[in-house]
Formats: structure tokens, C-alpha cells, sequence
């Protein structure tokens, strides 16, 4: 998911947000107890060529994951807190706007790992 086309500026930016948005996870920085009691993970920051705008994908881990549009709704509930949080970590000249995604690499991953297996039992 990373852009060919992005800058050595976006790039570092993003990573830094990235790590900026998983401190405030794991700090708590958040208001929505669905982010604090479940794990989730950033796993990946994109950010526009201005720098105004990121967008970061997340994703679910472990036994009880959240539904993708409970996840999104919890991101959006806390995007102006993690925000903040970004602000005052990250030296910028303008606060991005976080925009969330979910991230289907991992579902795409396993659906091509299903098919693979599929294939492998039926040609024996």
C-alpha cells in the first residue's frame, strides 16, 4: 500500500504519525472503550503531498476482534483526540486531518491462502 510516488518528506511524516497514532493507543489517549479494550493496529500512514491530510489504515488482531464498522465508528469517535495527541508529538507546521480505513491486505492475504489450499486438495 505504500506509494510509489510519495516524497522522502510524505514518507518520514507518515512514519512518524504512524508512531505517534500506535504511542496514543497504547497510552490510552483515546475516549472509546472498543479501542482500549480490544487490539488494534495502524498499519499503515499515508499522508497527502501537502501534508494535511492522512489517512491510515487499521486492522483488528487478536481473540476478540471488533467488526470493521465497529472499528471505523470507534476511529472516528476518537480521531479528534488522537489528533491532538499527533499535534503535540509530531512538529509539524499544520495538524493532518486523520482519516481512517480499514486495511483488507490481511483479509485478501487469507482469502488467497484459502484458495491456494483449495486448489492443492483438489488436485490430489
Amino acid at each position: 500500500m505504500i506509494e510509489t510516488n510519495s516524497s522522502q518528506r510524505q514518507l518520514r511524516v507518515a512514519s512518524l504519525i504512524k508512531l505517534a497514532l500506535i504511542e496514543g493507543l497504547k497510552k490510552g489517549k483515546v475516549k472509546d472503550l472498543r479501542l482500549i479494550n480490544n487490539d488494534v493496529t495502524i498499519t499503515n500512514v499515508t499522508i497527502s503531498p501537502d501534508l494535511r491530510v492522512a489517512t491510515c489504515y487499521v486492522v483488528p488482531f487478536g481473540i476478540k476482534k471488533l467488526s470493521k464498522a465497529e472499528l471505523l465508528d470507534a476511529f472516528e469517535v476518537c480521531k479528534y483526540d488522537l489528533r491532538a495527541f499527533v499535534t503535540k508529538n509530531v512538529a509539524l507546521k499544520y495538524s493532518p486531518e486523520l482519516r481512517f480505513c480499514y486495511d483488507k491486505g490481511f483479509d485478501n492475504a487469507n482469502n488467497v491462502s484459502a484458495l491456494l489450499e483449495n486448489i492443492s486438495n483438489n488436485s490430489n
